[in-house]
C-alpha cells in the first residue's frame, strides 16, 4: 500500500514573534514550495526514511541523515498522537521537499503536516477535514519543538491567506483585489540568532519591546484591512513600517535590508524579512508590471529559491 500527502510552505507579512503571545498577525500560504511524503508497507517490520531536498541550494545534502533519523522520530511521535500501535509494522517513508529547511517559509509545520496527513490516511481515514489536519499537526509539532504558535500549522491546513491570532477564531481575509507578492532568501542563518535578540530586548528593554509589541499589533490588524480593501499600495507601506520595526530590534541581517531595499528600487510597494529573521527569506508586495524587474534583481544579487505567489486571479475580468 502507497500513501501520498503533500503540504505547502507559508510566510507572515506582519507579527512574527509577537504572535505567540497573543498578538495578530497577517500569514499567507505558498504553494509554490512544498513537501511530499509517500508512505509505503514494507515486510521487515522497521521504520525506514530517505530524504531530498530540491531548494536550489548547496549544501542541503549534509542534512540528510539528520533529517531522516528525525523523520523516522516523528512517524513513532505521529502513531502516539493517533493511537497507532506500529509494533511489528513495516513501513518505509519517503520525503521529498523543496522548502528551503529553517530560513521562515515553515519548513518544519509543512512537515509535520504532511507526515500526520499521510499517517492519517495510510492507517485511519482518507477523507480528512482541514480542522483535523491543523489540529494534528500543531501536536505533532508540538512534540518536536515544544509549544508552537499554531500560525504555521493554520496557514498551511486551511491554504488561506488569514488573520491569526493565537487561541482565538481564525479569520480568513477576503482580497478586495488580486496580489503578487515575490520571495526569495538570502540563505540560511548565520549571523544573527533572532530569537536570542527577541528574548534579550525583552529582558532589557522591556518598554522598547512593550512598544514594538504594540506597533506590530496594529500593523497586523491595519494590513488585514488594507488586504480586504485591495490596497496594493497600503498593502506595500505596512510591510515597510513592519520592517522598520525589525530592523530596530535588530534580527534583519545587512543581506536582507539591501534585498529589500533593491526590491523597492525595481517597483515592489513594499518589502520586508519574513519569519523569524537573523537570515532566510525576504517577501516583496510588487505590481504585476514589475515583477520580473524584482525577480531579476534578485537573482543578481545572488538570492535563492526566487518564486512569485499570486492571489485573486479569479477577480479579473
Amino acid at each position: 500500500m502507497q500513501t501520498i500527502a503533500t503540504a505547502y510552505s507559508k510566510f507572515i507579512l506582519s507579527g512574527e514573534h509577537f504572535v505567540v503571545e497573543g498578538a495578530p498577525s497577517v500569514v499567507i500560504p505558498a504553494s509554490c514550495f512544498s513537501t511530499q511524503v509517500s508512505l509505503y508497507d514494507q515486510e521487515t517490520p522497521e521504520i525506514t526514511a530517505i530524504c531530498n531536498f530540491n531548494c536550489g541550494q548547496p549544501g542541503l545534502d549534509e542534512l540528510r541523515d539528520t533529517h531522516e533519523a528525525l523523520v523516522k522520530d516523528l512517524i513513532i511521535k505521529s502513531a502516539q498522537i493517533l493511537g497507532i500501535d506500529l509494533r511489528g509494522i513495516g513501513l518505509r517513508c519517503m520525503v521529498k521537499s523543496s522548502i528551503p529547511p529553517g530560513q521562515g517559509a515553515g519548513s518544519s509545520s509543512s512537515l509535520s503536516q504532511a507526515i500526520m496527513e499521510a499517517m492519517m490516511r495510510h492507517f485511519l481515514a482518507d477523507d480528512l477535514h482541514p480542522n483535523y489536519l491543523r489540529w494534528f499537526s500543531t501536536q505533532l509539532e508540538n512534540k518536536w519543538h515544544g509549544t508552537v504558535s499554531g500560525i504555521d500549522n493554520a496557514a498551511i491546513a486551511y491554504k488561506r491567506i488569514m488573520f491569526y491570532e493565537r487561541d482565538k477564531t481564525t479569520k480568513f481575509i477576503p482580497l478586495g483585489s488580486p496580489m503578487f507578492f515575490v520571495v526569495g532568501t538570502t540563505g540560511p542563518r548565520s549571523e544573527i540568532d533572532p530569537y536570542a535578540v527577541m528574548r534579550g530586548l525583552k529582558q532589557d528593554q522591556p518598554l522598547q519591546y512593550i512598544a514594538h509589541h504594540k506597533a506590530m499589533s496594529e500593523n497586523a490588524v491595519q494590513l488585514a484591512e488594507a488586504l480586504q480593501h485591495g490596497d496594493t499600495l497600503r498593502v506595500g507601506a505596512l510591510m515597510n513600517e513592519s520592517e522598520d520595526i525589525y530592523e530596530t530590534c535588530g534580527i534583519v541581517t545587512k543581506a536582507m535590508q539591501t534585498a529589500c531595499q533593491e526590491a523597492l528600487n525595481q517597483g515592489a510597494c513594499g518589502a520586508r524579512m519574513t519569519g523569524a529573521g537573523g537570515g532566510g527569506f525576504v517577501i516583496a508586495c510588487t505590481p504585476i508590471s514589475r515583477i520580473e524587474d524584482v525577480q531579476m534583481a534578485w537573482f543578481d544579487m545572488g538570492l535563492k529559491a526566487v518564486s512569485i505567489l499570486n492571489f485573486g486571479l479569479d477577480r479579473i475580468r
